[in-house]
């Protein structure tokens, strides 16, 4: 590797390199999706430089989540690509979350880049897919609220309230595999008519929901539900809120294979599969961030 390149902890100084270099992907992250993440305490970029240039030319995203780590947005310029930075910010990101106390690391890989995780240690898990559907008028929306109602509605979803939270967290870690109360709080904060909870009569938890809405779309980031009507109950409601935004244009999540409720449910809503990626882990083998109840994910280093 050129001896002029420099890698160092970014912070909040870098966000502009930062988001211009992950913007070059097309991956369509808004800024403040990259500014929730670069505030959250438990997330560190990874940057290089070139000295030569002074130009930030890659970086990548350590998310600790408890014993469990999260890499992301492992990015390097294309001038810069086949000298080795990818693999080195790799092994940089997994030092800091093995320091962290991980004991598992996770991430989502394109096919092309497979070969590059598996050098430093990456084994196949499992897919993990993505759909959207276009809002191109809001006969859309109506058609989408009407298909959900093909379902009667198990129990009653509700917008979240702050004592929610300790609930839902508790179930999350257990769900999720990790500690996610940093990322699911900031759900909360910032888009709350998005976060949704569903509970049966005695106030059992049987799912939640937590949407972001900006630039017109609907991202479902974080959802767990205990059957398919679950499931569909908490689309629903996220679907009535998308109903009085005028500007909405696509709703999109991300989703494992092994959701066959999720899955079901997206196929019966018309939604359409565009592409996917492969959840590969190393370190120890954990089914943490893999249980079939969890339906909606973001980008896995946040959630």
């Amino acid at each position: 590797m050129a001896g002029h390149l420099d890698f160092y902890i970014a912070t909040q100084d870098d966000f502009e390199d930062i988001y211009n270099i992950i913007d070059l992907t097309g991956w369509g992250e808004a800024r403040d999706d990259i500014k929730r993440t670069m505030q959250n305490p438990n997330n560190t970029y990874i940057a290089v430089i070139d000295n030569e240039t002074a130009e930030m030319i890659g970086v990548t995203l350590a998310a600790s989540f408890g014993p469990i780590g999260v890499i992301g947005h492992v990015i390097v310029k294309p001038n810069y690509r086949g000298m080795g930075i990818g693999e080195e910010l790799m092994n940089e990101a997994m030092r800091i979350l093995e320091f962290q106390g991980c004991k598992t690391i996770k991430l989502d890989a394109i096919e092309k880049a497979k070969t590059l995780y598996e050098r430093v240690g990456f084994i196949f898990e499992l897919n993990s897919l993505r759909f959207k559907i276009n809002i191109e008028n809001p006969s859309i929306l109506d058609d989408l609220i009407t298909k959900t109602k093909k379902y009667d509605q198990r129990f009653p979803v509700t917008n979240c309230k702050e004592d929610d939270l300790v609930k839902i967290v508790d179930a999350d870690k257990k769900f999720f595999g990790g500690n996610r109360e940093k990322l699911l709080f900031t759900f909360f904060e910032d888009f709350p008519e998005f976060s949704f909870i569903t509970q049966d009569k005695d106030d059992s938890l049987a799912g939640y929901l937590f949407g972001t809405f900006q630039n017109g779309v609907l991202k479902l980031r974080a959802g767990i539900a205990d059957s398919f009507e679950t499931t569909m109950d908490l689309i629903r409601a996220a679907l009535k809120i998308a109903k009085t935004k005028e500007e909405i244009q696509t709703i999109a999540l991300g989703i494992l294979e092994n959701s066959k409720w999720g899955i079901k449910a997206l196929k019966e809503l018309g939604f359409e599969q565009t592409s996917y990626s492969l959840r590969m882990y190393c370190g120890v083998k954990t089914p943490a961030t893999t249980n079939p109840v969890i339906f909606a994910i973001g980008d896995p280093a946040k959630g």
